[in-house]
């Protein structure tokens, strides 16, 4: 029989695995790291499924045409290979744990996946399904957090400026103007490389961050200010601070609403 105190050590070892822990729906969006681009933006592209009325248990479909067309892809057979490679990997590569705690206060972690099955069909038609642990999650991840349009998601070029735009959802509140994101160097290469890869601070902070930070700026009108975190001469982290410049300013809003003010309405008349 296994000591509590090893049992124990195991599952702080299980739950330190950043890249797959889920403890709220907004984790979806930091998980998956392991992904290259155009994997994320399939998954993006599953998630546009999703609708308020969905329920675990739904099957959704998309065309591999669909797909094609919406990313600027031409119809032929490497593509639809392309696409068929991408929902495996995501089959393959969508782990997530679960912490909970049970009614007599044990601590658990569920394994599960993303998936519970993807089906592809010959004509390119394409059903999934989401787990019954993680569907609930992905339902108020749509909700709550995601609020970029397919579309501009579609236009990021580079894999690392996707999972910022991930992390930005994740860690913003509400609809305001900055949003800080936090962590150590460990953490950030978990959210960015995937927790099996490992690069040199410098080379991660110029290959992998800058990269996102530029494409972000250049595209959504963010400003982007990066902090390296340092202890002495070693870099241990990062503080990252995104202004959102497509949010109006309060001049902006009251100007907005004094103009409604102004605005007649038929109830004038009656």
């Amino acid at each position: 029989m296994v000591s509590n105190r090893k049992s124990s050590k195991i599952y702080e070892e299980l739950a330190s695995r950043q890249n797959y822990l889920v403890v709220q729906a907004n984790d979806l969006a930091k998980a998956f790291g392991n992904l290259k681009a155009f994997e994320h933006k399939v998954l993006d592209y599953c998630f546009s499924s999703v609708t308020k009325d969905s329920r675990v248990g739904d099957v959704f479909t998309v065309h591999s045409l669909d797909i094609m067309k919406h990313f600027g892809l031409t119809k032929n057979g490497q593509n639809y290979r392309r696409i068929a490679e991408a929902f495996s990997r995501l089959n393959e590569n969508t782990a997530l744990y679960i912490p909970e705690t049970l009614p007599d206060g044990r601590r658990s972690i569920i394994m599960t996946q993303l998936f519970s099955r993807i089906r592809f069909i010959e004509d390119g038609l394409v059903e999934f399904k989401f787990s019954e642990d993680a569907g609930p999650l992905v339902f108020e991840l749509k909700r709550n957090y995601y609020s970029f349009h397919l579309d501009e998601l579609g236009n990021v070029k580079s894999k690392y400026s996707l999972i910022l735009m991930k992390l930005w959802e994740a860690y913003r509140l509400g609809n305001r103007e900055y949003t800080t994101i936090k962590g150590s160097l460990e953490e950030w290469q978990d959210w960015f490389l995937g927790e099996e890869k490992s690069w040199p601070a410098g080379l991660f902070k110029r290959n992998a961050l800058m990269v996102a930070c530029e494409e972000l700026e250049m595209k959504f009108n963010a400003d982007i200010d990066l902090t390296t975190v340092k202890k002495g001469r070693k870099v241990i982290g990062y503080e990252m601070v995104i202004r959102d410049r497509r949010m109006p300013t309060t001049a902006e809003v009251i100007i907005e609403a004094e103009k409604a003010s102004h605005q007649t309405d038929i109830y004038d008349f009656l």
